[in-house]
């Protein structure tokens, strides 16, 4: 499994755990099945030990770190509050701006490009842009030391 496809699942875990879900094993599941169907690589169709470890890595980050999360997508956000944004777009915001923040070996342009594609692919037009200027503001941000 590639690390896109991946995002995929920890993105789809982490909407439904922050949507009041569990977001376990038979959530994890579903998404491959999910997956698969869709056709995305899946390496011998089932996750390997580290991969599900890389996405237990993210969810558990994300939740961990929740308002801290929130409070930089909303200082980063302009005329917007955290309330008011798009369940799917905030879930995938919150895995961006974790990775960017604690995922050293990704870039944070290619952690930008991956949500955008997942906007796009996910959630309703004019996300991707309106997360692209999100997390592109939070890159700056961290870049800058601040």
């Amino acid at each position: 499994m590639s690390r896109a496809t991946a995002r995929v699942a920890a993105m789809q875990m982490i909407y439904e755990t922050c949507a009041g879900g569990e977001g376990g094993e038979d959530t994890l599941s579903m998404v491959y099945d999910e997956l698969r169907e869709e056709q995305r690589p899946l390496k011998d169709g089932e996750p390997t030990l580290s991969e599900r470890e890389w996405i237990a890595k993210i969810v558990a980050g994300v939740v961990g770190e929740l308002d801290d999360l929130d409070a930089r997508i909303g200082a980063a956000s302009q005329n917007w509050s955290v309330d008011r944004m798009a369940r799917v777009d905030l879930a995938i915001m919150r895995m961006a701006v974790w990775e960017i923040l604690h995922e050293d070996d990704v870039p944070g342009p290619v952690v930008i490009n991956e949500a955008v594609e997942l906007a796009n692919r996910y959630s309703g037009e004019g996300s991707g842009r309106f997360i692209n200027g999100i997390l592109g503001t939070i890159l700056r941000k961290k870049e800058a030391g601040q």
